[in-house]
């Protein structure tokens, strides 16, 4: 199995637009950008994947096809540096859940409840954007 991007096939739907224009708006390196084409990158992190979907208004779906057909993907086990710096994370995070004072739910949910609508606004507001920068970008205005 090998997951493989369809990033020519969106470049090319959207007028073949150039790695300098999809990069001058997502702030993602040309070369990260032909690597990610051209099935050269082992990974993607979750927000340049978010980028480029918000960029060209799809899902991960679009974006992402699996190949099941290829070699299968040896995980690599994690090394004993980042297994000990997940633990003094687990354990910086239970430290701070201890010494924290109780709170009552309704405030700790409140209090997610805010983040919510703070992030969907920002993502609203965001994709507006995006729609005026596609269109002026596919339309060259």
């Amino acid at each position: 199995m090998k997951v493989k991007t369809q990033l020519a096939e969106l470049r090319a739907k959207y007028g073949n637009l150039s790695y300098e224009e999809i990069a001058a708006y997502t702030e993602i390196d040309r070369q990260q950008l032909s690597a990610l084409e051209n099935n050269e990158a082992s990974s993607i992190e979750f927000v340049t994947l978010a980028k480029l979907c918000s960029f060209f208004k799809c899902t991960p779906n679009d974006l992402l096809i699996v190949n099941y057909e290829e070699q299968e993907i040896e995980p690599t086990p994690p090394t004993a540096e980042a297994l000990l710096k997940a633990r003094e994370i687990i354990k910086e995070g239970f430290a701070l859940a201890d010494t924290a004072p109780p709170r009552p739910a309704q405030e700790i949910w409140a209090e997610f409840e805010a983040v919510r609508s703070k992030v969907a606004t920002e993502i609203s507001n965001s994709e507006q954007v995006n729609k005026i920068d596609v269109e002026r970008i596919t339309t060259g205005g």
